[in-house]
């Protein structure tokens, strides 16, 4: 375990109140009239004028008539429409329009998304009507053929979301999935089926389509793996869908594995799937229809000219159209009624007909409504969001970081002073990294209110404007440190640039000076002042980043000094008050903690736990080390305690003896020895005091790295330190130890449990303990006397901030994570060229939209559309603080797939996994239980399962509690069981489980025992105790199949790829018995032909695992392309409310300096597809193909067991 430190915005119109107006009745003349004129002249002002009346007798918001492309800088009035054969550059905005996503039409009914909510309107524009209300966004609507019902996803009752359907006109929502993952809709049929994709029905990773019934919500799945989304013919016959695509990045004119494909299935006939289109382009979104002939034609999105535009083909492929031709901005959605689509572009949504000659017509609308997700709030529990918390250097009070707000608070009833921001400041601006100045009285953060993250001074006490005190950053500046003088402030940037800024100085942007820099990538870290703040201690990498070194910069000498070598780790450098010692952390202890030996089941090599121990420099030659024992030449008294010297173990803290020569001085005395008097000459090497108390001596360089003592402390799992003049302080996990500094035996005694953080106040005399509070509840700050332990009572030494409340300002604060994630990808993606995109030009172009953000979801999918301008994966975006409904009991299931039978519900299928794990059982197969299958539950705690919708709303709430089952088994016997739900993520493992262990049966079988079967879902830890638990149990067989499919990626290639090369070159051979088989040397070496399964969804590490295996000449690769997430990443671009646009940064590189797996995958040795119909009925033909090439491998090329020869006779009788 390594220790870790720590454009102005033009106003909306005021809602007018509601009142009866004539005006009114004439706004959808108005609005047709404004959205007919030519793209090239202006809308006709009467019809403006009736709009905005429209507006005013509504309380509606005014949005204008389309208006021609023009720069972000200055928006123009806006035309009717857009010629699908220009390129446009960029959409225009108008002040008062909102942001519109996801269109649904039917006739001439159009509804979308606005706000979170569902609108409807007329599909020629104007008045826009809210259908929904809900806390939980509502997204993806679809209206039936017929125009009277409208489904769409509701995130309503807690989890991704279900289906739910409602009448057009408005109604009560009803539920309609319960499924264990997210669900997209994607249409209703003419039969009111709803099509959508959810979890497959065998508990295969990916998706699959399924139809429920708007009127009696049976649900089915259709016999179609690996889609993505879809749409049925207005007969009902043919299914069209896309194959694949990207589910969660962003990225334009992709071309990896995932791309995503259209294909096209015959519903009454068992013939396979086929492409409808050839492959090479990213195709999705089908919407069938009928062309003026009356011949049938599949509309959809494609980015063949690099765009995202709309195209069509006939039914069986041929004749491609293209009907949009956008430049630089992507179709992102789009809904098809006859021959009329209507598209989202940017924030806007366009009409189209696909036959005619006209081109595309901005929609415009007047939404009514408040907007009140665009209201000034206040966040009540900013323990939420908190970043930093930091110790004043007096110790009355800490300064906390939140939202990207400050506050400096002490404990008690002392006031809480929210730090001021500037006051012309147009976004909300996020401050990081805060911490007190050296007298208390200002606090310093690196803050981006002039565009940049700057350091920036604020007054401590909430009164008075910050001042700036750097400027010109070229990358974020990420942390900082005053020194205890008040004189230099330390800080470094994303480049790791170690800077020092004079704050005496006239100009202190002027004054700062880079004096070290990072060259592996790691940064520096845990920056420590010595008490004089004339030397820095810190830590960086210097030759590889498995190992941090410890250096010092001094200030006097300007220049850097290596203490420790890239040998070993070090970590959490601490100054002892007296400044004589620096104390610090190192893993230097390996004594082995496991597997002292290469024997033993599933010995993955040795471990060595606890292997930090305490380490000591004497920054002047000729101290005392303060922990070394009586000697005869420094004995103890008489009566056997210490002399008069030594009674005080906080006296002579932190002082050293030297290594020379002669009688050992006492204990802070500096030796009269030879050796010392020579280190002593060495006085032009001595750092001069400054402004440092006398009693602080000078830091003497020379010499400085071999004055090296260890503290005699066990080792340990330390993570930080800290000394005063009594003890050192460390944190081992959660626990906070102190060790009195002294030479008597001593050992680490507890002061806390539970401890999130830890410091010192600058004379040592004040201890802050941060402990770890409930799920939803506030951290306990303490700010107590130091000492060995905490004091009995805490109420006084505690700081109150659980009431502290933050306001913010939606739109202000949507600006700021705009620019923020917009600089965090600019210092954060690998590549500083940013892949040839003007990264500059990208913020002009996205900014626009984010005035017309009216609620977070939205500012999400601005946001996705500027990174996926990279084109990189690792490029989702995640949510951060979107608007929710709250209090919901959770979804809970049985671990079983569950069909409807008259009497509730029968038990079709129980998820099995390992047999000889019975905790990881699911609910219903728990042993004991022995419910046969086709048993059918006819009630829940008491409640008719008849009347249930699904058996998951008799459970909601119950995962771990609980619950009593009635019983119909299939013999007619009734009887009562109880059983234990589990809640959804476990659901979803057990299907996945019961899927693998199948798949492992099933090779078991075909094989008779000689191949093996290894699955991984992901790359993380409980994937490597899989694979631990699955391929040590198979070593000796002669094949093995690793699969790969799915996989979601992570960080342990290395591990696996590690021991697939270990290769058997002798064996040990037992005496007895007679026959005994010999094992390898290497040990549980696995000797026989590995194959690894592929396929598109293969992600991340997933990918640098079939790459290695590939590279490495492990074996062969079977399935498809990968998705080609080459470009790993740290995520530790958070956004200031949670929210991340993930920043791809760590490329893979040959020795040749070619970049592997980005963009295109890794390419299996033998391309092997599994066709959607039969891998939705359960075959696997990549399966069967890894089979059938091990078993001819191991005809050709059969796995050997040696057998023991002649014995030597080295004596001659």
């Amino acid at each position: 375990m390594r220790p870790t430190p720590a454009h102005p915005t033009p106003a909306r119109p005021a809602p007018a109140s509601s009142s009866s107006c004539s005006s009114c009745v004439d706004v959808s003349l108005s609005t047709k009239a404004a959205t007919s004129r030519s793209a090239h002249g202006p809308a006709p002002r009467a019809s403006l004028i009736s709009l905005a009346l429209a507006a005013a007798c509504s309380g509606g918001l005014l949005v204008a008539a389309g208006s021609a492309w023009s720069a972000p800088a200055e928006p123009s009035a806006l035309p009717a429409s857009v010629s699908p054969r220009s390129a446009p550059s960029q959409p225009a905005v108008s002040p008062a329009e909102g942001f519109y996503r996801q269109p649904a039409l039917q006739g001439d009914r159009l509804v979308f998304v606005s706000e979170g909510d569902l609108w409807t309107a007329s599909a020629q524009g104007g008045v826009a009507q809210r259908l929904t209300t809900h806390l939980g966004s509502e997204s993806a609507p679809a209206l039936s053929p017929d125009g009277r019902w409208l489904a769409f996803v509701g995130q309503y009752d807690g989890g991704a979301g279900d289906v739910y359907g409602m009448p057009a006109t408005g109604g009560v929502p009803r539920r309609l999935s319960w499924d264990t993952g997210p669900v997209r809709v994607w249409g209703i049929t003419a039969r009111n089926e709803v099509l959508y994709t959810g979890a497959t029905e065998r508990g295969e990773a990916g998706t699959q389509l399924h139809l429920v019934s708007l009127e009696t919500g049976e649900r089915r799945a259709l016999p179609v793996g690996q889609a993505a989304d879809g749409a049925v013919s207005d007969d009902g016959r043919w299914l069209y869908f896309t194959r694949n695509g990207l589910r969660g990045d962003n990225a334009r004119q992709y071309r990896g594995g995932a791309i995503a494909r259209l294909w096209v299935m015959d519903l009454t006939s068992q013939a396979e799937a086929r492409p409808l289109v050839a492959e090479g382009n990213n195709d999705r979104r089908p919407m069938p229809y009928r062309d003026g002939q009356g011949r049938d034609r599949i509309a959809f999105l494609s980015d063949r000219d690099g765009t995202y535009n709309l195209w069509s083909v006939a039914a069986d492929g041929s004749d491609l159209r293209q009907h949009t031709h956008h430049r630089g901005w992507d179709i992102r959605h789009a809904s098809l009624s006859g021959r009329q689509v209507v598209y989202a572009l940017g924030a806007d949504l366009y009409r189209l007909d696909l036959e005619g000659a006209a081109d595309s017509v901005k929609l415009s609308f007047l939404l009514n409504s408040d907007h009140d997700q665009m209201r000034r709030r206040w966040i009540a529990k900013p323990q939420d969001f908190l970043t930093h918390i930091a110790l004043s250097p007096d110790g009355e009070r800490v300064v906390l970081t939140s939202r990207g707000r400050l506050a400096t608070q002490g404990v008690g009833p002392l006031r809480r002073a929210e730090l001021a921001y500037p006051a012309t400041l147009q976004d909300a601006g996020r401050c990081r990294d805060a911490r007190f100045s050296a007298d208390s009285r200002s606090v310093f953060s690196v803050c981006d209110f002039s565009g940049e993250t700057e350091i920036w001074r604020l007054p401590a006490n909430g009164t008075g404007q910050p001042e700036p005190i750097t400027r010109g950053a070229s990358a974020m500046r990420q942390q900082l440190l005053p020194s205890p003088d008040g004189r230099w402030l330390a800080h470094e940037d994303k480049e790791g640039r170690l800077f020092l800024t004079d704050l005496r100085a006239k100009e202190p942007a002027a004054s700062t000076r880079q004096i070290d820099q990072d060259r592996t990538g790691d940064g520096v870290s845990q920056m420590r002042w010595s008490p004089d703040g004339q030397v820095l201690a810190y830590v960086r990498n210097t030759s590889n980043v498995y190992r941090a070194q410890l250096m010092l910069y001094s200030v006097a000498e300007q220049r850097v000094l290596q203490l420790s070598s890239d040998r070993y780790a070090a970590a959490a450098p601490a100054f002892s008050p007296d400044g004589q010692w620096l104390y610090f952390l190192s893993r230097r202890s390996f004594v082995v903690s496991a597997n002292g030996a290469p024997w033993g089941d599933r010995n993955m090599g040795p471990q060595f736990d606890r292997g930090w121990k305490v380490y000591a420099l004497a920054l002047q030659p000729g101290l005392r080390f303060p922990f070394a024992a009586p000697t005869e030449l420094q004995p103890a008294g008489a009566d056997g305690k210490d002399t008069e010297d030594n009674k005080d173990k906080g006296k002579d803290a932190g002082k050293d003896s030297s290594k020379g020569s002669g009688a050992e001085p006492k204990p802070g005395v500096r030796s009269d020895s030879a050796s010392d008097s020579a280190a002593n000459t060495a006085t032009n090497t001595a750092i001069k005091a400054g402004n440092a108390p006398k009693a602080r001596p000078a830091v003497v360089l020379n010499g400085l790295a071999e004055r090296l003592y260890e503290v005699p402390l066990a080792a340990g799992n330390f993570d930080d330190l800290r000394v005063d003049a009594k003890r050192l302080y460390l944190l081992e996990g959660k626990t906070l130890r102190q060790l009195p500094i002294g030479p008597q035996e001593q050992k680490a005694e507890t002061v806390s449990e539970q401890v999130q953080s830890f410091d010192l106040s600058a004379d040592g005399r004040k201890l802050m303990v941060v402990k770890a509070a409930g799920a939803g509840a506030a951290a306990d700050i303490l700010i107590v006397e130091a000492g060995p332990k905490l004091p009995t009572e805490l109420d006084k030494s505690r700081v109150l901030w659980s009431d502290w409340q933050i306001q913010v300002d939606p739109r202000a604060e949507w600006r700021q994570m705009f620019a923020d994630g917009w600089r965090m990808q600019r210092d954060y993606v690998y590549d500083k060229g940013m892949h040839g995109v003007d990264w500059r030009a990208m913020r002009s172009k996205y900014a626009p939209l984010v005035e017309r953000v009216t609620e977070r979801g939205e500012l999400n999918e601005v946001m996705a559309q500027m990174v996926g301008e990279i084109s990189l994966l690792h490029s989702s975006v995640r949510p951060g603080d979107v608007r929710q409904s709250s209090g919901e009991p959770g979804w809970a299931g049985l671990g079983a797939l569950l069909v409807r039978d008259p009497l509730g519900w029968k038990i079709q299928r129980v998820y099995s996994g390992d047999p000889e794990l019975p905790s990881e059982a699911g609910p219903l197969a728990a042993p004991g239980l022995n419910i046969p299958l086709g048993s059918v539950i006819t009630a829940i705690n008491g409640r008719d399962a008849a009347a249930l919708p699904d058996p998951t709303e008799g459970l909601r709430g119950q995962a771990g509690k609980q619950v009593l089952l009635q019983l119909r088994e299939p013999g007619g016997r009734s009887r009562s069981v109880v059983v234990t739900p589990v809640d959804q993520r476990r659901e979803a493992r057990l299907r996945v489980d019961d899927w693998r262990y199948g798949k492992a049966r099933r090779v078991d079988q075909v094989s008779q025992g000689r191949i093996g079967y290894v699955h991984l879902r992901a790359m993380g830890p409980e994937d490597i105790a899989d694979f631990a638990r699955e391929f040590y149990a198979q070593s000796d067989r002669d094949g093995l199949i690793i699969d790969v499919r799915h996989n979601n990626g992570g960080n342990i290639d290395s591990f696996i790829l590690e021991k697939l090369s270990r290769r058997a070159w002798a064996f040990w051979q037992p005496r007895s018995p007679e026959g005994a088989k010999p094992y390898p040397n290497m040990q549980q070496t696995f000797r026989g032909h590995v194959v690894v399964l592929a396929n598109e969804e293969t992600y991340s590490d997933g990918e640098t695992f079939t790459e290695g295996f590939k590279r490495l000449g492990l074996g062969p690769v079977i399935g498809m392309t990968t998705s080609g997430a080459g470009v790993w990443l740290s995520d530790g671009n958070w956004l200031v409310d949670k929210g991340m646009m993930r920043a791809a940064e760590n490329g893979q590189i040959l020795i040749d300096g070619s970049f592997i797996v980005e963009g295109k995958g890794v390419t299996p040795d033998l391309r092997v597809d599994n066709p959607p119909r039969a891998t939705a009925n359960g075959q696997d033909a990549q399966l069967d193909a890894a089979l059938a090439w091990l078993n001819k491998r191991l005809q050709e090329a059969p796995v050997e067991t040696p057998k023991p020869g002649a014995y030597p006779r080295p004596i001659q009788q």
